[in-house]
């Protein structure tokens, strides 16, 4: 049914709605299974030590947790003992503490591997073994740089690297020159740029990035040229693509800074070129922000009210007529995360099929948004609320660094804007998994999301953290001698990685993509798998024939059989339309159009004089349950290619205890130069015995024919 005008009940967003699971950070091994990530082999085991910290995620219970400490907050120069205490309830042997620190504080203590660059931050690894009695490891620091920072610290069981055998733990801290002026947290969300050496000099070296483009000021204009830089959990540079980026200027020391000019870093190499009039011949001082907000998406706190921004060193004495190269800015290490965190909404968002700027068809301007929140430190994440007030996905510190984590929370996001922000009914027993069995909802939200997920990073993967991650594309039936695990899933369209994998090969190998996909979630409110494939998928165009169906069935979605009650009799028109009332000598077996099926069909219209054809069928009756759709093949054929001029029209009305319902309209103007599936819903008549017609009426102008053939009424249950 079309979701605008739709009067299935369909709950409200209300607080208690999630998505997906919280995601833990694990430190990277060597260790990969093939089918499904490190540690798929084993089954994970059922802990309680660390629950997850908001009833709403649905984070699984961790067997391993992880905090850590400082006896003091050092001053420049200073250094100060940081604490972490592990604490299992599994033993594990071959465990591995990661400490990650920003190039402000290093580690002076023995005992660690030498620190590994990894963008701004250095990371240093110890070896050891947890028993359930914990372990506690010191270790001092030293403050070499003033200013926010972050003690990040990770365990993971190198040996079977599940989300549940990994912690991550963090402290933020504020440096100042002396320890009067240090403080606990690091407050606010707002920054200075950096270089990717570390320091505050964003200017370009010899071996950056080129200057962007050939600029040329104008004698009264100022040009401001530069791109923006991020780096990965891993260390890895890329350009962050279409970010806010102002330009800042003062005409005097003492004044106020003002907007100058506004735009996007490039959708490409993150590159931007902002010309502006000057408001004098020379600024005092000229500057360039950056903000994790665009039209289409942001990263907020996590109050949902602030970006966070990042600033260049100003330039001072800016004359007119000259072009300012700011070279490659990068974000501070302690944002770095929600710079990540924006970047990669790119990769749905060039996806979204719409034909506007916006996420949908309906939106040209003032687009509605995708949101996230995230902070450092932050340990409240791991879904998507729903809530009208809120509809945000909640990101814990570490998730940026598992970009596929972000990736799915937006697509639920996403497909709850697609819903017109409604969404259906929660099913999803908690906790769920991709491998298992779930709700007919949960399997299809989650893995929608999924897909959405393994599609736009290309690896049809879904990930859990940096290391554990289970193979979506998976196909054959479970294996049922072994216990169920994720390279061993259960099957059926009730389990979300089964949902992702087939929905992604039919992007893949039928669709082209997922655009169509999304262009039809737009208009119809599928509650689950087997809805959105049978009954609303076709009604968009999309194929759901013999290879559809073995393609979900490679995925063990055996839609080949589905339980279908048939309606109409005599539906395919053949025995010279017996069965139907025939107004105007419609059925027949015409040679100009010929059949799709068989001999006969129906040519209504096309007599180019005022005149009303009809194809009725009475007693056709429509199931109390399951979902009844009219299903029939047509063509529209016109000289008419204007669709403002409704000379002549086709009405589908259904009768119904004495009231007639006009459920479609086709004009002239909807032409269709072959035959087209149609699919119709009927679901409003459950219940009833109806009659339904087809009724043409055609002015005396030029003709207009309407083609029908193969038509069915069934009722999927």
């Amino acid at each position: 049914m079309n979701l605008r005008a739709s009067s299935r009940s369909i709950a409200a967003a209300t607080t208690g709605t999630l998505v997906l699971t919280a995601l833990t950070l694990g430190v990277p091994s060597a260790h990969a299974a093939e089918a499904g990530g490190a540690a798929a082999a084993s089954a994970p085991q059922s802990c309680t030590i660390a629950p997850p910290a908001n009833e709403l995620s649905e984070s699984p219970v961790g067997c391993v947790t992880a905090a850590v400490a400082l006896d003091r907050v050092p001053g420049l120069g200073e250094t100060a003992t940081v604490t972490v205490q592990l604490d299992t309830e599994v033993p594990i042997d071959d465990a591995q503490l990661a400490v990650r620190l920003p190039a402000g504080l290093r580690i002076v203590t023995d005992g660690f591997s030498a620190p590994t660059e990894r963008g701004l931050d250095t990371v240093a690894t110890q070896d050891l073994a947890l028993d359930e009695s914990g372990r506690t490891v010191t270790f001092e620091v030293i403050a070499d740089v003033a200013g926010p920072a972050q003690i990040q610290v990770d365990v993971v069981d190198t040996a079977q690297p599940a989300e549940e055998r990994s912690a991550h733990a963090s402290t933020e801290l504020t440096i100042g020159r002396t320890a009067a002026e240090s403080a606990p947290g690091a407050a606010g969300t707002s920054s200075t740029t950096h270089g990717k050496n570390g320091d505050a000099d964003t200017k370009r070296s010899a071996t950056e990035k080129p200057k962007v483009g050939e600029v040329t000021a104008a004698s009264d204009a100022i040009c401001a040229v530069g791109d923006l830089d991020i780096a990965d959990w891993t260390g890895d540079w890329r350009a962050a693509r279409r970010v806010a980026v102002a330009v800042l200027g003062q005409t005097t020391p003492d004044a106020p800074a003002a907007t100058l000019a506004t735009g996007l870093t490039d959708a490409e190499d993150g590159s931007y070129e902002l010309c502006f009039t000057s408001p004098a011949p020379e600024l005092a001082s000229l500057s360039v922000e950056f903000t994790t907000r665009n039209a289409w998406w942001e990263i907020d706190d996590m109050t949902g009210a602030t970006s966070y921004t990042t600033r260049s060193a100003p330039v001072t004495d800016v004359a007119a007529g000259t072009v300012q190269d700011f070279g490659t800015s990068v974000p501070s290490a302690l944002h770095m995360r929600a710079f990540n965190a924006f970047d990669i909404h790119n990769a749905l968002y060039e996806l979204r099929g719409s034909g506007t700027d916006c996420w949908t068809a309906e939106q040209t301007t003032d687009c509605e948004k995708l949101k996230a929140r995230w902070a450092p430190g932050n340990t409240d994440g791991g879904y998507y609320q729903t809530a009208a007030n809120v509809r945000s996905v909640y990101l814990t510190d570490a998730m940026p660094d598992t970009l596929h984590t972000v990736v799915h929370e937006a697509g639920h996001n996403f497909q709850h804007l697609l819903y017109n922000w409604r969404w259906p009914t929660g099913d999803c027993p908690s906790p769920h998994s991709l491998h298992r069995v779930t709700g007919a909802m949960c399997a299809w939200t989650e893995g929608f999301a999924n897909a959405v997920t393994g599609y736009a990073m290309g690896d049809g993967r879904y990930y859990y953290n940096t290391t554990d991650w289970m193979d979506l594309m998976q196909t054959g039936l479970q294996d049922t001698t072994i216990a169920p695990a994720r390279p061993n899933p259960d099957n059926g369209e009730h389990v979300e990685g089964r949902v992702a994998g087939a929905m992604i090969s039919l992007w893949r190998e039928l669709d082209g993509g997922p655009e169509a996909t999304f262009r039809n979630l737009d208009q119809y409110d599928s509650f689950d798998f087997a809805e959105w494939f049978n009954v609303d998928r076709p009604k968009s165009g999309l194929s759901v024939d013999r290879q559809a169906r073995d393609i979900l069935n490679e995925h063990t979605i055996d839609f080949r059989d589905v339980r279908r009650t048939e309606s109409l009799v005599n539906g395919d028109l053949e025995d010279q339309g017996d069965g139907w009332d025939v107004v105007g000598g419609v059925v027949g077996t015409w040679s100009y159009f010929g059949a799709r099926s068989g001999q006969y069909y129906a040519w209504m219209g096309g007599n180019g004089v005022a005149s009303v054809d009809s194809l009725s069928r009475s007693g056709v009756q429509v199931p109390r349950k399951g979902t009844t759709v009219l299903d029939f093949y047509m063509r529209i054929n016109s000289p008419s290619e204007d669709r403002a001029v409704k000379a002549d029209k086709l009405e589908l009305q259904v009768q119904s205890g004495g009231q007639t319902t006009t459920v479609a309209t086709w004009w002239n103007g909807d032409r269709v130069p072959a035959y087209s599936r149609r699919v119709i819903d009927l679901t409003q008549f459950a219940g009833q015995t109806v009659t339904i017609s087809f009724v043409s009426t055609e002015d005396d102008g030029q003709q207009t024919d309407f083609v029908l053939d193969q038509l069915s009424v069934q009722t999927t249950r």
